[in-house]
């Protein structure tokens, strides 16, 4: 099992960060130290105090976090089984087009990825076993125990041009061809024709469909959801890249949803609590009959032939 935290002597009395020999197989610290970047991150993270005790318990949780991913890894290795390859290239085509719309030269990794990924969902649910689908009478007394909380959201309907800026696209040209769509909408051509001219997300006009807040990056939504149906934007620059939208439609929030409404958004949330629960007890017993300990950097490179977490 892992020792208590060692404390350094320092003014910010920082939680000493070691490698961890999960059995047999080396965490580096900077795996550990790069997963507790990524939870600084959490909203529920960034809202605790910067102190002592909230180093200390994300140190933790970044070693618990990673330990059980290495764990779940090590399963995963055990099975032979191969997958889908048919699977596996259904993702990398609805990744590459429906949700990123980037042009990827060369897709192998971003296959390995998935692959991987897959192989660890589908262990995961050998570990988990079948789990009771949430009935009616759950539903239903969710929604009568916190009905006032389902409340109507903003909808709105909008398209859009986008031209991404990342390694493979540098800003200056990602501007151009921005400024190429929007002279083409000025001179009165319909935005669907430009869309699928233009932008990086081609196909379909730009058609975004309907969506609430929170969907989207919080940049696309300002824009969209202050703008009325038949409004355009100006170019505007979110992560992504820079954008030009456009709203069809847009449907007001407000008041309590019927049940009907809700039904599916309650069906998932009960089924991800039942998912999350069996994936702790998961984690607990994986934990319970693993190796784990802590160890020096000088232990760590005397095990170098030991295969490395990463």
């Amino acid at each position: 099992m892992l020792a208590a935290p060692v404390r350094v002597p320092n003014h910010d009395a920082m939680v000493v960060l070691m490698p961890i020999l999960v059995n047999g197989e080396i965490v580096p610290a900077e795996l550990i130290r790069e997963e507790e970047r990524c939870l600084a991150q959490l909203p529920e993270w960034r809202s605790i105090p910067d102190g002592i005790e909230k180093g200390m318990r994300s140190r933790q949780a970044a070693e618990s976090c990673v330990i059980d991913s290495v764990l779940l890894r090590q399963e995963a290795d055990k099975d032979a089984r191969p997958i889908d390859p048919a699977l596996v290239a259904a993702q990398v085509q609805r990744l590459t087009t429906t949700e990123s719309c980037r042009v990827l030269f060369d897709d192998r990794p971003l296959s390995r990825q998935i692959e991987g990924q897959m192989r660890l969902q589908r262990t995961m649910r050998d570990l988990m076993g079948p789990l009771p689908q949430p009935t009616e009478d759950e539903i239903g007394r969710l929604y009568q125990a916190q009905r006032h909380d389902f409340q109507r959201p903003e909808i709105v309907h909008a398209t859009h041009i986008v031209k991404h800026v990342d390694e493979t696209h540098p800003e200056g040209d990602a501007r151009a061809g921005i400024e190429g769509a929007l002279a083409a909408l000025e001179r009165g051509e319909p935005f669907a024709a430009v869309a699928d001219r233009y932008s990086d997300c081609k196909g379909n006009g730009g058609d975004l469909g309907s969506f609430e807040r929170g969907v989207m990056v919080e940049e696309f939504d300002n824009v969209v959801f202050a703008m009325q149906p038949g409004e355009r934007s100006a170019i505007f620059r979110t992560p992504f890249g820079f954008h030009i939208a456009e709203i069809r439609s847009k449907a007001p929030g407000g008041g309590i949803a019927e049940l009907c409404e809700v039904r599916d958004t309650i069906r998932y949330f009960l089924t991800t609590m039942r998912e999350q629960d069996a994936a702790r007890q998961v984690a607990e017993r994986l934990r319970a009959q693993a190796r784990i300990r802590r160890i020096s950097e000088r232990e760590a490179q005397d095990l170098a032939p030991a295969r490395r977490a990463g």
